[in-house]
């Protein structure tokens, strides 16, 4: 059995400074430009963009993006594991695969992945003789700048293209506006502020047919990959247009609600630029609240998300992928052979492994247990283009991995029709058991230690708890705390249950033994509601116990005893008097609760009880035989 959580990766994790060191983290800053209206589209640009591939993606983008929300990518966030490429949820695992880049940004999978030399010497002359211009250098020579241009320079220059532009002209102000496009939308990095040259670079041949989505997809790998383990003050890149989406098609967790829909403009002559499925989300409301305060609340409901609560196949059924939506951009579909694709993932220097096997109930299909291991490899993490300057032949470099990806392609397209299995709820659960057993999945602390319920509940010194301090001082309880607590109380008390039972059945008098574990596990149940804003009294302790079970009428207050309230001994609602003999007790006399207990419990009654019970017995009653079948009783 593979254990998920890799020590190399955990350490740095942000889930683990939350979980075990209690440390409080802050929202990562989002660096996507989505709401792009100060570079405008130029109808001209269409005819040249047609052929990369990157048409409804940028149809979808020029329009402006959804409002993000940082506070709940964040917390998405803290629960991805770079060694799965997936984040690890109560539900189970989730991530993005290579259907939600078809479906929601429309980019082409088919073609050669994105793996270029990113040497940068004389890159200046370069870009001059791609683009006609390039920034100028620095007046201090030693100072070192970037290979690439601010997105400032870019709009200077190349905002807006000249009516009387010829064909040459237009295709590097086409040029130009992808490179600026794909920089602020697709390949944004922590930084959020430079244009690199390596992606003008991927343009020089506009024709040239790349895998632009397995390439969006590994570099929002990688920017989860660094995210999760960035403690301090930073920020996440990549594609967070196709992960917002993702999220909010899927999660109820930091989900917007849907405003009126801009209107698309509808190019019946060329159906590539017709909405994607990411148009649903177009409009959505924008969350103005602390952002620190929402930060909390949304990683307390991912720890409270369950299986049942996923909308795991938003899209639609398995052939019925995408009808919701009429107008669907047909290259959303095009491709879908290709979703399920278990293949490296190349985007320049980084490679990253699409485990689709992992997440099969988002394609509505049988998830085996435990999914096949595949080693996402540390020596490809730690490759970086900051860290290894003197690697600029990344096609050399990650040949097996290209050969992989292409060979991947082929064995698609050469292929038959491959047999699925459906989704089967059984083997899921089964999964689920084993997933649970080896990950982390609550990053919530439990209100209360462990052995709280091992005593009666103080409650005077509860509300000095941190759990109960924190929420006098806040805006809110955390639901999430109580519910971590109380599940694991009740996993703990079931684990005890089936203890008890098959020692039961080896011990030759089992009655002793079960009767005061049920009586313990009845005052900790008790003493559990009470935790949760009831105050019911705790069960009674017989006379044979009192030397091992501290008598539960007595709140343990240094030397002071506290008799039990009035409130405790309150019917719970009036119910008609049914010829019953009505009991009413006064101060000086016993609780009558107690006894009636032990007469329940077979427990040994005082002299007073004894006669009580002997003068009020009711008649004996006439035992009901059981009616047999086909005769009258």
């Amino acid at each position: 059995m593979v254990y998920l959580i890799d020590h190399e990766y955990d350490k740095d994790h942000r889930a683990f400074h939350m979980k075990e060191r209690g440390k409080v983290l802050h929202p990562l800053k989002i660096r996507y430009h989505g709401t792009i209206t100060d570079m405008p589209y130029d109808e001209r640009y269409t005819e040249f963009i047609q052929p990369t591939g990157l048409l409804p993606f940028i149809t979808l983008v020029s329009r402006g993006g959804p409002n993000m929300n940082a506070a709940a990518l964040t917390a998405l966030v803290d629960r991805w594991r770079p060694e799965t490429h997936t984040f690890h949820l109560r539900a189970g695992e989730m991530t993005p695969t290579l259907q939600d880049v078809s479906m929601i940004l429309g980019l082409p999978i088919q073609g050669e992945p994105l793996c270029m030399n990113t040497a940068s010497d004389g890159w200046r002359q370069q870009m001059e003789n791609l683009i006609g211009m390039a920034p100028p250098e620095p007046e201090d020579k030693k100072d070192r700048t970037p290979a690439g241009a601010s997105f400032l320079w870019i709009r200077t220059n190349f905002g807006t293209c000249p009516p009387e532009a010829d064909r040459d002209t237009l295709r590097t102000y086409t040029r130009v506006y992808l490179w600026y496009m794909l920089s602020r939308t697709l390949f944004a990095d922590s930084g959020g502020k430079l244009a690199h040259w390596c992606w003008l670079k991927a343009l020089t041949v506009l024709e040239h047919p790349w895998s632009w989505g397995s390439a969006a997809l590994a570099y929002l790998y990688r920017q989860l990959d660094e995210g999760c383990r960035r403690i301090g003050s930073g920020g996440i890149g990549g594609c967070l247009l196709l992960l917002s989406v993702w999220s909010w098609d899927r999660l109820s967790v930091g989900r917007p609600r849907i405003l009126n829909q801009r209107p698309w403009a509808h190019y019946r002559n060329n159906p590539d630029r017709e909405p994607t499925w990411a148009y649903i989300w177009d409009n959505v409301s924008e969350m103005t609240n602390d952002p620190m305060v929402m930060y909390r609340h949304y990683t307390e409901e991912l720890d409270t998300l369950t299986s049942e609560q996923v909308d795991w196949e938003p899209y639609g059924t398995f052939y019925r992928i995408g009808a919701a939506m009429t107008d669907l951009n047909p290259k959303c579909t095009e491709e879908s052979h290709f979703w399920r694709m278990r293949c490296p993932l190349i985007c320049m220097w980084l490679v990253e492994h699409h485990q689709p096997h992992r997440v099969m109930r988002q394609f509505g299909l049988y998830q085996e247990c435990p999914p096949e291991w595949q080693d996402t490899d540390h020596a490809l993490h730690r490759l970086d283009r900051q860290r290894q300057r003197k690697i600029t032949n990344w096609p050399i470099h990650h040949r097996i991995h290209v050969t992989a990806f292409q060979h991947c392609l082929e064995v698609i397209l050469n292929g038959g029709p491959v047999e699925v299995v459906p989704y089967d709820a059984a083997a899921f659960n089964n999964y689920l058991q084993w997933f649970h057993q080896n990950t982390r999945i609550e990053l919530v602390n439990h209100a209360y230690d462990e052995d709280i319920l091992d005593e009666p509940i103080a409650f005077d010194e509860v509300a000095q708890s941190q759990y109960d301090r924190t929420a006098r001082a806040g805006r809110s309880t955390s639901i999430a705390s109580s519910l971590n607590f109380v599940r694991s109380e009740i996993q703990k008390t079931a684990d005890e249950c089936e203890v008890i039972w098959d020692q039961s059945h080896r011990d030759e008098k089992p009655i002793g033994p079960m009767r005061y574990f049920i009586k313990n596990t009845a005052r900790k149940l008790r003493r559990l509601a009470n935790l949760l804003g009831c105050r019911e009294g705790e069960i009674a302790a017989s006379s044979s116990e009192d030397s091992e079970i501290p008598d539960d009428t007595i709140l343990s207050q240094g030397k002071k005893q506290a008799t039990r309230s009035a409130y405790q001994l309150k019917p719970r609602g009036k119910a008609p008097n049914r010829g019953k003999k009505v009991v009413i007790e006064s101060d000086d006399e016993p609780p009558r609760r107690s006894s009636l207990r032990r007469m329940r419990n077979n427990e040994p009654l005082s002299s007073e009880e004894e006669e009580e019970v002997q003068v009020e017995e009711p008649p004996p009653t006439r035992r009901k035989q059981p009616a047999r079948r086909g005769k009258k009783c």
